[in-house]
C-alpha cells in the first residue's frame, strides 16, 4: 500500500524497533501465553495509533467499558477524549460470554456487523473468545479470507491469542494469514523475569526493525521498551 500507521508517543522506542509503524493493509498476530503482555502490547498499540489521527475498533473479551478506561489510564494512556470523539470504538464480549449456544454464532456475527470495520483498525483482543470450539476449518479459512480482503482495502488487524486456547491447526492457518507475527514470552535476564517481543514474521516492513524487543510495564509511564537486549 505504500504508507504506514504511526505509532509513535513521547519518549517510548517502540515506534522505531517496530519499524516505524505498521503499514496499511498488514495482519498482525501477537501469540503469547497468559502474562506474557498481550493487552498489554495491543493497548499500547491502540494508544499510538490513536495519538497519530488513526481512528480504531478495540473488541475486549476482559473489560467492560469502565474497566478498559481505567486500565487505560493506569497506564497514563487516556482514552476518554477518543471515545467521546468517536474516534476510538470499544466493543466489550465481557456480558455475552455466557452460554455455548450462543457463543457458536460469535463469529458470523462478529464477521457481518460492517460498523466493527468500517475504523482505520481493528484490534482483537482476544481472538480465542471468538473462537467456539466447534468451529470447522472452512470457518476459520472463511475467516483468514475476511481478514484478508479487509488489509487489502489498507486497513490494519491486530490480533491477540493464547496458543494454549486454540487449535493448532486453525493457529497455523491465522499464522499463515498474518503479515507480522508476534511471540510474547517471559525469559529470566539479570536474574529478573523480562518481556519480551520476538518478531517471527515481517512482510512487507518499511523500515529497519528490531527482531527481538524487550520491554517492562511501568504504572502511569505504560510500556517501556529495554535498552538491554533479551536473548
Amino acid at each position: 500500500m505504500g504508507s504506514l500507521l504511526k505509532i509513535q508517543i513521547p519518549n517510548d522506542e517502540l515506534h522505531r524497533r517496530l519499524g516505524g509503524g505498521i503499514p496499511a493493509g498488514s495482519i498482525v498476530l501477537i501469540e503469547g501465553d497468559r502474562g506474557t503482555g498481550k493487552s498489554i502490547f495491543s493497548q499500547r498499540l491502540l494508544y499510538g495509533l490513536l495519538k497519530n489521527d488513526h481512528t480504531a475498533t478495540y473488541v475486549s473479551s476482559q473489560y467492560t467499558t469502565p474497566e478498559f478506561i481505567n486500565q487505560m489510564e493506569s497506564l497514563g494512556y487516556s482514552i476518554i477524549q477518543d471515545l467521546i470523539k468517536r474516534r476510538l470504538t470499544f466493543v466489550s464480549l465481557y456480558p455475552l460470554l455466557v452460554g455455548v449456544s450462543d457463543r457458536r454464532k460469535f463469529l458470523s456475527r462478529f464477521v457481518g456487523e460492517p460498523r466493527l470495520w468500517k475504523s482505520d483498525v481493528m484490534i482483537i483482543d482476544s481472538l480465542s473468545a471468538l473462537l467456539p470450539q466447534e468451529l470447522d476449518t472452512d470457518e476459520i479459512r472463511a475467516f483468514s479470507l475476511h481478514l484478508k480482503r479487509l488489509s487489502s482495502l489498507g486497513k490494519v488487524i491486530i490480533m491477540t491469542v493464547n496458543p494454549a486456547d486454540i487449535d493448532p491447526e486453525f493457529l497455523k492457518i491465522l499464522e499463515e494469514a498474518s503479515s507480522l507475527l508476534i511471540r510474547l514470552s517471559v525469559k529470566v535476564f539479570g536474574g529478573d523475569l523480562k518481556n519480551s517481543a520476538t518478531i517471527v514474521k515481517y512482510n512487507n516492513a518499511m523500515g529497519i526493525f528490531q527482531k527481538i524487543i524487550p520491554f517492562r510495564v511501568e504504572p502511569r509511564v505504560g510500556f517501556i521498551v529495554e535498552i538491554a537486549a533479551v536473548v
